[in-house]
Formats: structure tokens, C-alpha cells, sequence
């Protein structure tokens, strides 16, 4: 019996990602030193990216912890280890999450949801009805959303008009 050749790519010039089943990455290493394909480097580096920036973020549910994410991403950008437009896409992603908490904090305040399906209908009309919020005033210098799809549409067509 012949013994047989050495595969010309060797283990070691190839991507060490292994599979579930141990099965190891077909591509090539990008770089020497790096032990890992294009591929595999960029999800390597995202994992890592996510657990930066969500380690002190609580579920983004209070401003302290998006500001958390925030500090983080401005480390990971300052150290270039993230592009400056992931990072943008990503602070603006907080400044949406960061308009969303007064709305969480309205609901919270001024609904109560009932777990137990047993009442009776009108029992249960007569709560969410007690559940309702009270209008809110309008801060001075803003005007009312309205109140539907079309007034909206028009109050938007309107300002570019003008």
C-alpha cells in the first residue's frame, strides 16, 4: 500500500472554525496570523461586538443602560475595532429606543392589565374601560397628532407645502 500524499493545504493555513459535528471550515485563512476565514473572522467579531455592548444594557428598558450601550460603542469606535457607519446605524437604533421608554413608562403608569380571562364580558368591558388613559395636555408650543391616517397625511403634505 502506497502512502498517501499530504494535502497541499495544509490544516493550519485553513479556517480553524469548526462546526457542531467538529467538522473544520473548507476556506483559507485571510491572513497568517489570523486563524480564521473572512467570514468567520466578521461573526467572530460581531459576537464579540454584542456582548460589549449589551453587557450593562439591562434589556434597554431604562436610559441608564442605553447610555451604557452607548459608552460602549463609542469605545469600540474610538478603538476602531467597529465602522463608523455600524456604529451610526447603531447610536441612531438607540436614539429610537431612547424616544420609545416615556411611551413605556405612560403605558405602565396609567394601564392595568388583567390576567384572569374568567370575568364575565361586562366585568371585563367595565375594566379596560376604568383602564383607559385621561388625555393628556398638550406641552406648550406643540400641537395634537391627528387623530387619523388621513389628517395626518395631510398635516404632513400641508408643512411640505409651505
Amino acid at each position: 500500500m502506497q502512502a498517501q500524499s499530504p494535502n497541499p493545504v495544509t490544516s493550519t493555513a485553513r479556517c480553524q472554525h469548526r462546526t457542531a459535528a467538529g467538522r473544520q471550515c473548507r476556506s483559507l485563512t485571510s491572513d497568517p496570523s489570523s486563524e480564521l476565514c473572512p467570514h468567520h473572522a466578521a461573526t467572530a467579531r460581531e459576537q464579540d461586538f454584542r456582548e460589549v455592548l449589551t453587557r450593562d444594557a439591562f434589556d434597554f428598558q431604562r436610559p441608564q443602560s442605553v447610555n451604557n450601550s452607548l459608552g460602549a460603542l463609542y469605545n469600540l469606535l474610538a478603538e476602531g475595532r467597529i465602522s463608523p457607519r455600524r456604529a451610526s446605524v447603531l447610536a441612531h437604533i438607540s436614539s429610537l429606543l431612547l424616544r420609545t421608554l416615556p411611551a413605556i413608562d405612560y403605558d405602565n403608569e396609567n394601564y392595568t392589565y388583567d390576567d384572569d380571562e374568567s370575568d364575565s364580558g361586562t366585568e371585563a368591558q367595565a375594566v379596560a374601560e376604568s383602564a383607559k388613559p385621561a388625555p393628556q395636555p398638550v406641552p406648550p408650543g406643540k400641537e395634537p397628532l391627528p387623530k387619523t391616517a388621513e389628517e395626518f397625511a395631510a398635516a404632513v403634505l400641508d408643512r411640505k407645502a409651505s
